[in-house]
């Protein structure tokens, strides 16, 4: 196992150990929406709270983990790529398989860690009388939307005109 995926499977271990740590602590509804300033306006049961993050977490583990090893099996992978010729070449095509497998597990790193934090933000806002969400997530977001842009352009870079 590649270290990005043992990264990738620690943050899911984490997630799933903070739910079981605070699931008990949690009242039976919290906030689980905020406006734009981070005032709740939005509430929900725990279970369904919860709920919903354990099925954000298998979301995240199929799509990051499954989905590319299913597709890379497929005859037709990089139908989409450009220059596919070019970089599905028989002595090219292990290495651009490689370089999918970083690439998708680097991003399910950078969702992983932008659900544990955001969760993490909402749960801490719950054990406020005046639920309220740290401003710190407009940080967060711009992060995370900042490591998107990077991994579109190295994608981008990499599979320019040869």
């Amino acid at each position: 196992m590649s270290c990005l995926r043992r990264i990738f499977f620690a943050l899911v271990a984490l997630a799933l150990i903070r739910v079981i740590y605070y699931y008990p602590q949690m009242p039976d509804i919290v906030a689980s929406h905020f406006d734009g300033l981070g005032a709740a306006n939005g509430w929900a049961g725990r279970n369904g709270f919860f709920g919903l993050y354990l099925v954000i977490i298998l979301m995240l583990v199929i799509v990051f983990e499954f989905v590319p090893r299913w597709s890379q099996s497929r005859s037709n992978f990089g139908m989409k790529l450009p220059h596919r010729d070019y970089w599905l070449a028989p002595e090219r095509v292990q290495q651009t398989r490689a370089f999918f497998r970083r690439q998708m597990c680097l991003m399910g790193i950078a969702h992983m860690l932008l659900a544990i934090y955001a969760i993490q933000l909402v749960i801490l806002a719950n054990f406020d009388p005046q639920p309220r969400l740290h401003p710190s997530i407009g940080w967060a977001l711009a992060l995370y939307f900042a490591c998107l842009g990077a991994w579109l352009i190295r994608f981008y870079l990499r599979f320019r005109k040869p």
